[in-house]
């Protein structure tokens, strides 16, 4: 990438000023997606803001160690999702109710609670299923992206996105029926 050439102070300077504005862009294009994949993977928004800090520090450390086999953004999510599974074994189950209602005007409360729904039948499916289903359908990943994410075969990718898609509508159904009545009253 650069010379490291200790003789060579202006180099070696161009270089630190090089990779801090290309992690001030990676920053800025990717901690965003980041601190979303992270929160929706374990529901606790404090949680996500460090696992994004996590991500960008451990990208941050071996980036000389990225050898471009897959994309930056793919090899982010992957350092992420490895992040929240290794913070998912170090804890007891997130109660499904952690998410806090905002406190806005304007404020629309039936999406908000709609979210509050899906939030909490996505917590309730099993982490691998959770994990391929976030990243289609919320990042929009493709099916070999979520392959060199995942670190698994395009064909195991195909196959969990199917079953937590069954899984989420059945588990959705049933939800509907559980509906509070101030909920029903508002339509």
């Amino acid at each position: 990438m650069c010379g490291n050439t200790p003789s060579d102070e202006h180099q070696q300077t161009h270089c630190e000023e090089d990779i801090e504005r290309f992690f001030a862009q990676l920053l800025c294009r990717y901690r965003s997606p980041i601190v979303n994949l992270a929160y929706q993977l374990l529901g606790d928004r404090d949680e996500a803001e460090d696992v994004a800090q996590d991500t960008f520090v451990q990208a941050f450390l071996h980036l000389k160690r990225f050898r471009g086999q897959s994309s930056l953004f793919t090899w982010l999510y992957r350092i992420a999702v490895n992040a929240c599974r290794m913070r998912l074994r170090k804890r007891r189950p997130l109660p499904l109710s952690d998410v806090h209602r905002p406190d806005e005007t304007g404020f629309d409360e039936q999406a908000w609670m709609l979210k509050q729904q899906v939030d909490e039948v996505l917590r309730r499916l099993p982490q691998p299923l959770r994990e391929v289903l976030i990243l289609r359908e919320m990042h929009e990943l493709s099916y070999e992206e979520i392959a060199q994410v995942l670190r698994i075969p395009v064909g195991t990718v195909r196959s969990r996105l199917f079953t937590a898609r069954q899984r989420f509508a059945e588990m959705w159904k049933r939800t509907e029926g559980e509906v509070p009545e101030h909920k029903a009253d508002a339509h």
